[in-house]
């Protein structure tokens, strides 16, 4: 999501590196408007499930983006070691698939 949002130019409004404008009622619209479009964006593009975690806060794409992070992004030690743990100790089963297995590697790696 976060490359969608670069592509399409609404990162830097996300990420705060756009900040509100103070003055000029013009550039006031435009940010508005930008951000209510980032908004609508990653209301559509988040599953419907993920949706409970900014709920209350559909306006505010930067409010929305930072409860998201914190509800998807572990930044404790502890977490990270072992999802790294989780991942190194992953070993074929006689009875699994290469495709079963690489499925496997695959949900540890979106774990760290």
């Amino acid at each position: 999501m976060r490359a969608w949002l670069m592509r399409n130019g609404l990162w830097k409004l996300v990420s705060g590196k756009l900040p509100q404008p103070t003055e000029g009622g013009n550039e006031i619209l435009k940010w508005k408007t930008k951000a209510e479009k980032t908004a609508s964006e990653i209301y559509l593009l988040v599953e419907s499930d993920q949706r409970v975690h900014f709920r209350g806060h559909e306006d505010d794409p930067i409010k929305m983006w930072k409860l998201l992070e914190a509800a998807h992004l572990s930044k404790k030690l502890g977490a990270r070691f072992n999802a790294y743990d989780d991942l190194f100790s992953i070993r074929k089963q006689d009875s699994e698939s290469l495709v079963g297995l690489r499925v496997r590697i695959e949900k540890a790696m979106q774990a760290i």
